[in-house]
């Protein structure tokens, strides 16, 4: 199996929490940059200019951005049965954005970013996307992935809620092995060589690694795991 390919994104899309500095968004070049409402502000404070700021617009400070911003780039989704996360993703799809970077998934309120987190698990299962936070990724794995490594690299398997995966070339195996939340974590393993696998039998997990920004890994056959 070869290891996944990385590609440029997209899009970007910005969530109103702890978002990377500024090097990070120049460092993404051509990505289409979309912001869940107060990340608009957020991103306007450091000179970048979303494409769309989208949202129900609690968080918007709308007199103080109508002053640098477009008012027509603005969209106001009052939708209460979707968060703003969810809503951008609806732009994004509508727009042809197949592979989208996720930044600012949490800070703040703890719900909110729990609420992010499923809102991720829940469309990743056919959009292509990942989420960088603190020179990280988390990519979702739902079959198979070979990852190109270093030898050392951390990497940590965490079930999203439950899991039955074998590994190959991490220091600590697993051979259909379950990984369960309140039960069972995969934090903190080591790659041993320069390409490790993963296989889910079962379910689905989180794999998080050193990001390779500006890319994201194109993920082929997005849906529900198949057992095996």
């Amino acid at each position: 199996m070869n290891p996944v390919r990385f590609i440029p994104p997209d899009a970007v899309v910005a969530l109103n929490a702890t978002l990377p500095d500024t090097s990070f968004f120049r460092e993404v070049g051509t990505a289409r940059l979309i912001a869940a409402d107060g990340a608009g502000q957020q991103l306007l404070e450091r000179g970048l200019i979303p494409e769309r700021i989208i949202g129900d617009l609690d968080s918007l400070p709308l007199e103080a951005v109508a002053a640098v911003y477009p008012p027509d780039r603005i969209v106001h989704d009052p939708d209460q049965d979707s968060n703003d996360f969810e809503k951008c993703l609806r732009y994004c799809r509508r727009q042809g954005m197949h592979s989208i970077l996720v930044c600012g998934m949490h800070g703040g309120e703890f719900e909110h970013s729990l609420n992010n987190w499923s809102v991720f698990i829940r469309h990743a299962r056919d959009i292509n996307m990942c989420v960088y936070d603190a020179g990280r990724l988390g990519i979702p794995v739902h079959k198979e992935l070979c990852l190109a490594t270093r030898p050392g690299e951390i990497i940590s398997l965490i079930p999203q809620p439950a899991a039955v995966l074998s590994t190959e070339s991490l220091r600590w195996p697993l051979q259909r092995e379950a990984l369960g939340l309140g039960s069972r974590e995969g934090a903190r393993n080591q790659a041993l060589t320069d390409r490790i696998s993963i296989n889910v039998h079962e379910g689905e997990l989180l794999l998080f690694c050193d990001a390779r920004t500006p890319q994201v890994p194109q993920i082929q056959n997005k849906g529900q795991t198949r057992a095996s």
